[in-house]
């Protein structure tokens, strides 16, 4: 059993969703000689591809996390192929007006300027037609998007008239009010009370016809083959409710799932309502030879943290007590000595929280100091060998051996599994740990009065419930899912490109990637 620790990033870390697809891809790697990769910025630590600028230092929360290996012995075989994506590549601009025309989107493919990003497009530039976009990327990615209609406007739900006070009323008097002012629910203008308007609020309801899972899947091949595409190369997740419908289809490289995909969502009466996917080919380079697992989780384990970031995506967790440890019940409860925040009224009789001062140093009110994080340790029992995208300093953006580690809680770490012989690592960033206030502090007296607050309840959300609840839907349409289960969502892929986030530890959060405005993937909980 390995036992080594290193200090880790606090398990809410960032997934990278990268949900690209490509086509044509060369299969043979028997023959190739592997050859050195030099590696360059990690997704996780960049923040992007090659091109992303560089810190100086990352400031990060810190945690003790030790990986162990519980799953007994396991032999996945001494090499894995390998693929790689070469940089420099532009796209078939005929195909990509043949996948525009199947998609409904008119126009012909001009050139977008730097200062818009670059790419390609077809469609209005303000979106206000079916478009079709491809960037820059290494992984040429593209994107649809239908035309807008009425119904794409979301309703801002049914006001209720609020409870204002009345300036006629107020404690330092004056004129009576020009303008309406509503107070208990009727409006004032003058010294006439006007009923307000009554608000009809109608239930949304769902699209006619949309497909089931199986017509669905059959649309998507149908649709992907047109596209020039070989739909029996992926493998294939659908989803389909009496809202939508929505197909991922993942290529499979050398018998492994990749991060390479195609996608497509499908409404009322089967229609495209958006598709992603890309244009590059990844070519088959060579099989590399693979480490252990002992060291493949002595890599998790680096204290250096040289291999953070190049996890395929650090933690992808399922349940609370991944992050938390062994037992949920280690989740943060409210502090005892909290300040409530006193209560009060306006002069109409409306209760009002006033919050309490922030501390000063200088006062008899202290702050008391952060806890210190608990020791967590991850015990893996499952494995298997996957495949994970890294980019190179070349710019070239590689398919490598990995390992899938998991817990029995189905909790996933993929590492890369190539021997250390083929690779060249960056030199890390320094890493400046956040300072922890070990000051005593008195306690700040409780009003005995008012009764403590509920210890706060640690919510566990399954990713594949949230995948299956959320991916397809619009980002707007997933708030609102969200808001009802009682969740909080957060972009942290947008269009391909990771975005900058914090790292605190939220339970209740799901993390998004977001393409065009519509879900594509769930990247994690955290």
């Amino acid at each position: 059993m390995l036992t080594s620790r290193r200090l880790a990033f606090t398990a809410a870390a960032v997934l990278l969703g990268l949900s690209a697809c490509g086509n044509g891809a060369d299969t043979t790697t028997a023959g190739k000689s592997p050859a050195v990769i030099h590696l360059g910025a990690a997704p996780a630590a960049s923040g992007g591809g090659a091109e992303s600028a560089t810190a100086d230092k990352m400031m990060m929360p810190m945690q003790d996390i030790t990986f162990v290996w519980d799953g007994g012995t396991i032999d996945l075989g001494a090499t894995g192929p390998a693929w790689v994506l070469p940089a420099g590549a532009q796209p078939d601009l005929a195909r990509v007006q043949q996948i525009a025309a199947l998609l409904g989107v008119e126009g012909d493919v001009r050139e977008l300027p730097a200062d818009q990003g670059g790419g390609w497009m077809i469609g209005a530039a303000d979106y206000t037609t079916a478009s079709l976009t491809v960037s820059t990327d290494g992984m040429l990615s593209w994107w649809f998007s239908p035309a807008p209609s009425a119904s794409d406007v979301s309703s801002v739900g049914c006001a209720t008239p609020g409870i204002l006070v009345d300036p006629a009323v107020d404690s330092v008097g004056g004129a009576a009010p020009t303008d309406p002012v509503a107070v208990d629910e009727t409006i004032i203008v003058g010294d006439t009370a006007v009923a307000p308007p009554e608000v009809t609020c109608e239930e949304p309801q769902p699209p006619a016809n949309v497909p089931d899972e199986a017509t669905a899947r059959a649309k998507a091949e149908q649709l992907f083959d047109a596209m020039g595409y070989d739909s029996a190369a992926y493998e294939y997740e659908v989803y389909a409710d009496q809202w939508s419908a929505n197909v991922t289809a993942w290529m499979m490289l050398g018998g492994h799932r990749s991060p390479i995909a195609l996608s497509a969502g499908f409404g009322a009466e089967g229609a495209v309502t958006w598709a992603s996917g890309s244009l590059a080919a990844p070519e088959a380079a060579a099989d590399y030879p693979l480490v252990s697992i002992d060291a493949a989780i002595q890599r998790l384990n680096d204290e250096s943290g040289q291999w953070m970031g190049y996890w395929g995506g650090p933690a992808m967790m399922s349940r609370a007590e991944t992050v938390l440890g062994d037992s949920a019940e280690t989740a943060p409860t409210a502090p005892e000595t909290a300040v409530p925040a006193e209560v009060s009224t306006d002069q109409v009789g409306t209760p009002i929280a006033i919050e309490p001062p922030v501390c000063d140093a200088a006062t008899d009110c202290v702050i008391e100091p952060m806890p210190e994080l608990e020791p967590v340790t991850m015990h893996l029992t499952g494995a298997k060998l996957d495949l994970t995208m890294v980019w190179a300093d070349d710019n070239n953006i590689w398919l490598l051996p990995a390992y899938t580690l998991s817990t029995d809680d189905g909790s996933q770490y993929t590492v890369i599994a190539v021997d250390d012989s083929f690779l060249a690592l960056p030199d890390p960033q320094p890493v400046e740990t956040l300072p922890v206030d070990t000051t005593v502090t008195e306690p700040v007296p409780v009003d005995p009065t008012i009764s403590e607050p509920a210890p706060i309840e640690t919510m566990l959300i399954d990713i594949d419930e949230a995948s299956t609840k959320l991916v397809g839907l619009t980002l707007d349409e997933a708030t609102k899912v969200a808001d009802e289960l009682g969740w909080t969502i957060r972009v942290t892929t947008l269009d391909g490109e990771p975005q900058v986030v914090t790292w605190d530890l939220r339970t209740d959060r799901v993390n998004l990637s977001v393409t065009n405005g519509v879900v594509t993937a769930v990247d994690n909980v955290g």
